[in-house]
């Protein structure tokens, strides 16, 4: 079933809830990824990781930027802004879970997903900044930056306490730093739950967001 998206840009309804959503958006958007470089050494002597495998977890994320971050546009464009967000936070949301299911094959693939989710929500997020509240734009992109670093740094710092937690609490349904990293699904599922009210629009994101045509010559140069 296709959404109407509407053309113009709607005088926007309860702004205070909508700068909430974006601001817990941001939050989304480097958590997921810093808990992973405190533990990584456990992760892999957990799981026999080679320097290789470790580092690929670390770059799993930026290729699925280079690859998802032209697109999103499309997306947006086809379904509405704000559907687009949410299935930015669900992708979060279900790499998270699945990163922490305890195997190898299970945290290369939730990485995969989180990689995407974020690379949506990097592209799309900056444009219903612009869209809804252009002559707060400097203002709000510096506070949504702010609450992108407090997210990264609280999930950076968090992780080893949390793994020491899993072990005083005798918790081994799955690994313990499975543990820690599950620990930052409280990001997504917190933002999910604020921007559901946001779904009843299917607007089209600002003018001037970046696709995949306006890029296409990247991959025509080698330089690149």
């Amino acid at each position: 079933m296709s959404h109407k998206i509407n053309k113009t840009v709607p005088k926007v309804a309860r702004p205070a809830l909508v700068i909430l959503g974006i601001l817990l958006i941001a939050s989304n958007l480097r958590a997921p990824l810093t808990g992973l470089g405190p533990i990584l050494d456990f992760i892999s002597h957990d799981l026999g990781l080679s320097a290789t495998q470790a580092g690929m977890l670390t770059t799993l994320p930026l290729l699925a930027f280079a690859l998802f971050s032209p697109v999103s546009s499309g997306l947006a464009r086809k379904i509405g802004l704000e559907p687009s967000l949410m299935i930015a936070l669900v992708l979060v949301g279900a790499g998270v879970l699945i990163r922490s299911g305890g195997s190898t094959l299970m945290l290369f693939l939730g990485t995969c997903i989180i990689g995407v989710g974020i690379a949506i929500g990097n592209v799309l997020l900056p444009s219903l900044l612009k869209r809804d509240f252009p002559k707060q734009v400097t203002t709000l992109t510096a506070v949504y930056v702010l609450i992108m670093g407090i997210g990264s740094t609280l999930s950076s710092s968090t992780a080893i306490p949390m793994m020491k937690l899993a072990g005083s609490m005798g918790f081994n349904a799955i690994p313990h730093w499975a543990f820690a990293l599950a620990t930052v699904l409280i990001f997504p599922v917190i933002s999910i739950i604020v921007w559901l009210p946001q779904l009843a629009g299917h607007t089209r994101p600002s003018a001037d967001t970046a696709d995949i045509d306006s890029h296409s010559y990247l991959w025509r140069s080698a330089a690149a």
